[in-house]
C-alpha cells in the first residue's frame, strides 16, 4: 500500500515587464508543478540504481496556492 507523504516547496519566480505579475507567476506555478508519468518513471530508475533507499514513488499531485481564481 503506497504512503502518501505531504512534502511543502516554495517556488520563486521572478518575472519582468508583466501587467499582472502575480498572476503570470501563478499561472508559471502551475505550469511548473506538474509531473508526468515519465518523470516519475525516470526519478524510479535512477533511485533504484544509484539509492541505499529502493522505494519507488507512485503518483505526484501538487495544488499551487492562490492558482484558479481567474485572471
Amino acid at each position: 500500500m503506497a504512503e502518501i507523504i505531504e512534502v511543502s516547496v516554495t517556488l520563486h519566480i521572478a518575472v519582468a515587464d508583466a501587467s499582472d505579475g502575480r498572476a503570470l507567476a501563478l499561472r508559471a506555478a502551475e505550469h511548473f508543478s506538474h509531473v508526468s508519468h515519465a518523470q516519475i518513471a525516470a526519478f524510479n530508475e535512477v533511485n533504484r540504481v544509484h539509492s541505499a533507499d529502493h522505494g519507488m514513488v507512485e503518483a505526484v499531485t501538487s495544488i499551487v496556492a492562490g492558482a484558479g481564481r481567474g485572471s
